[in-house]
């Protein structure tokens, strides 16, 4: 359990912000940032963000970039029946792609590497496969081996994505609170035991 400083709002749920503060505001005894402090939180803030803009995320080791690049294509090629919208994730995704083999193709030490949303899509695509016939299923029950060995690195990487996320978003916050004269602390939640948890499920899904 962290220790709270005088005038911090410790919170287990980012969901409880909006109620902590309309409580403290009644209270005009809390000490209050001083301007350099909410200047710094804005900074590390909008950094954290420039920073996230641009990052990509390694899908594999540097050997299995072509691997994992043939797969995927493949995969939206002849694997993922996509519905409504969805089509312009396809494109999109199939461009970024492109993209980054560009950049792997005969350097031994890249990897394949997608960016936040192009990992979303991926994950999702992956979690939806679907084809027509007997034939399409046996094909697929094939190629089960790569599909979960792809699947699994890209959801491990989207966890740690979405972690990343949530800590950009709660500096946010953070500068907000300050802002209005509040700082903010969020209990940090248990680690999760992520691969085992990815495999199981895509291991659940190509079997069904």
């Amino acid at each position: 359990m962290s220790k709270v400083k005088p005038g911090e709002v410790e919170i287990s749920n980012t969901k409880e912000l909006t109620e902590k503060l309309s409580d403290l505001v009644k209270d005009p005894s809390l000490n209050k940032p001083s301007n350099e402090e909410v200047e710094e939180a804005k900074k590390e803030f909008e950094e954290a963000a420039k920073e996230w803009s641009v990052k990509t995320y390694k899908i594999g080791a540097p050997e299995q970039a072509q691997e994992f690049y043939d797969y995927i294509i493949h995969f939206i090629r002849n694997r993922f029946l996509w519905q409504k919208e969805a089509w312009m994730g396809v494109i999109k995704l199939v461009d970024e792609l492109g993209l980054s083999e560009k950049v792997f193709k005969g350097q031994k030490d890249k990897s394949l590497e997608l960016g936040y949303q192009a990992l979303e899509f991926t994950f999702y695509a992956l979690s939806n496969p679907g084809g027509i016939g007997l034939q399409s299923a046996k094909d697929f029950e094939e190629e089960n081996e790569i599909f979960i060995k792809v699947a699994t690195v890209v959801g491990e990487q989207l966890e740690a994505a979405r972690e990343r996320l949530k800590e950009i978003e709660f500096l946010q916050q953070k500068w907000g609170a300050m802002a209005q004269g509040f700082y903010l602390e969020v209990e940090p939640e248990p680690e999760k035991e992520v691969t085992k948890d990815v495999k199981t499920q895509l291991k659940k899904q190509s079997k069904e």
